[in-house]
């Protein structure tokens, strides 16, 4: 089950309607793969963003001693970033980004993982916006409206929810990857090693046992997920027939992706689907390459 809940735009006009007694707040955490060369806290800073919203930085916010983009923080560095961004605990945070879905889940999952909540995924902004919610459109000077807060959490899921780069080496060299369902988010090109990744110099190609399983396939074309379950296992349901992948919600499941941003969107996707134990290799496919992980090509 997914550590955080969907919210469509009317229900998040609700909610800002409804809620009296704390505060809502939006968090802007929108994020580009670096070869579309897109500045997204600009983007933020010139305006287009929910009311009162902040800034979440998901390159930022990281673990600085890892040599590989984004990798998640320690709870340290986590709360700190929520203090600095003005953030209390009992705050309610609607998670967006400005492409629809691709980087709100991860930041999402990252607030929920240090034990935010509740935490809530916005499906989606574009729609908020066709729906004729107003968005602030002048330009500001701070990722945060909010005075600096002393935000202390001691909640920390990293153990439940990462899989290590170690973990994965494990389970390929003896053969145990066969009983867990891998399943990697990037295009069907990268992963078979046709096409080339976006970060100069990495090889494409996928972790042997990995199942190619690209985030566009759980998302509808406005960049919406389903619903809820039912919903989600019809929008699954054409692509698993396709690519031959037998879907056993039971059977302990790793999610990944290019950098371990993608890869939580498949992640959101399996659980709200039914799988009850979803895991994400966040190094993914750079640290795999980068640290040495065997290569296969082909499907």
């Amino acid at each position: 089950m997914s550590l955080y809940k969907l919210l469509t735009p009317k229900n998040f006009s609700d909610l800002l309607s409804k809620e009296s007694t704390r505060r809502i707040v939006p968090v802007d955490s929108t994020w580009y793969l670096p070869n579309l060369n897109k500045n997204a806290k600009q983007e933020f800073l010139n305006g287009d963003r929910l009311k009162g919203a902040v800034f979440f930085d998901i390159d930022a916010i990281s673990d600085k001693k890892s040599e590989f983009p984004h990798m998640l923080p320690d709870l340290p560095t986590f709360n700190k970033a929520m203090s600095e961004l003005g953030l209390k605990k009992d705050d309610i945070l609607v998670v967006y980004d400005r492409i629809g879905n691709f980087s709100a889940p991860r930041c999402a999952w990252t607030l929920s993982v240090f034990g935010h909540h509740p935490v809530y995924l916005l499906n989606n902004f574009p729609l908020l916006k066709e729906s004729g919610i107003p968005t602030e459109t002048s330009s500001v000077t701070n990722l945060t409206p909010y005075e600096k807060s002393d935000y202390i959490s001691d909640v920390d899921l990293t153990a439940k929810e990462v899989v290590s780069f170690e973990d994965m080496q494990n389970l390929v060299s003896s053969d145990d990857i066969k009983n867990y369902q891998v399943f990697d988010a990037r295009s069907f090109p990268r992963f078979t090693g046709e096409a080339l990744e976006p970060r100069p110099k990495l090889s494409s190609g996928h972790v042997p046992g990995a199942k190619s399983f690209p985030f566009t396939e759980v998302l509808y074309d406005n960049k919406t997920f389903p619903s809820n379950t039912d919903e989600m296992l019809t929008k699954l349901q054409p692509f698993l027939s396709k690519s031959h992948i037998e879907f056993d919600a039971n059977k302990p499941t790793i999610a990944m992706c290019g950098t371990g941003v993608s890869g939580v969107i498949i992640k959101t996707a399996l659980e709200l689907a039914g799988v009850k134990n979803v895991k994400l290799y966040d190094g993914s496919w750079t640290e795999w390459v980068l640290r040495g992980g065997a290569v296969e090509k082909g499907n």
